[in-house]
C-alpha cells in the first residue's frame, strides 16, 4: 500500500476520522490513542470512543473509521476477535472505509482474517487490517495510519 510522506500527513486538514475500540485490559485503548494521535499529526479531525458507545453522527460523515479489539483464544483453539459481542452491535458500516487493528501477547495467528470478515459482515469496506504486540505499541502505528489514509483514498490536499 502507499505511503504518504511526513509533508504529505501534514495537509490531511479535511479528513473527519473515527476511532473505535473494544479493550479489556486497557491495551487496545492505548493502542487506539495512539492511532488517534498519528490521525491527529496527519491533521485528521480524531474522534475517539469506545465500540460501546459510537459517536452515531460522527460515524455517518467520517471519511475513514479505525476499529480495534484484542485478540481471543489460543493457538491450539484458533484466534478470534475480542469483544465480538459489542462488535456486532456496533451500526452497519455501509461503504465506509474501515482499518482494523488488533492488540496481541504472543501470537496473533490468522485473527487478522477473522476481523476482516467481521468488518465485512457489518459493510464496511475494509481497507486493512495489522495486528500490535501489546509490548511494543506504538511501533508501526504511524506506518498503520498512513498506509489506511492512502487506501482510504483520501485527497490530503482537500476540504470537505
Amino acid at each position: 500500500m502507499g505511503q504518504l510522506g511526513t509533508e504529505d500527513l501534514l495537509h490531511c486538514s479535511a479528513m473527519k476520522i473515527v476511532v473505535l475500540y473494544e479493550s479489556r485490559t486497557g491495551n487496545t485503548k492505548r493502542t487506539a490513542e495512539y492511532v488517534a494521535g498519528a490521525a491527529a499529526a496527519a491533521g485528521a479531525d480524531v474522534k475517539i470512543a469506545s465500540v460501546a458507545s459510537p459517536p452515531l453522527n460522527d460515524l455517518t460523515s467520517a471519511d475513514l473509521i479505525f476499529v480495534g479489539t484484542w485478540t481471543d483464544g489460543i493457538i491450539i483453539g484458533g484466534h478470534m476477535p475480542g469483544g465480538r459481542k459489542n462488535l456486532y452491535a456496533l451500526p452497519d458500516l455501509w461503504d465506509i472505509p474501515v482499518a482494523g487493528f488488533l492488540t496481541h501477547a504472543i501470537h496473533p495467528g490468522k485473527v487478522t482474517r477473522a476481523f476482516a470478515k467481521l468488518l465485512a459482515y457489518k459493510g464496511a469496506n475494509v481497507l486493512v487490517v495489522r495486528t500490535f504486540n501489546r509490548r511494543n505499541v506504538p511501533d508501526g502505528i504511524a506506518e498503520f495510519v498512513a498506509d489506511a489514509i492512502a487506501a482510504a483514498g483520501i485527497d490530503v490536499g482537500a476540504s470537505n
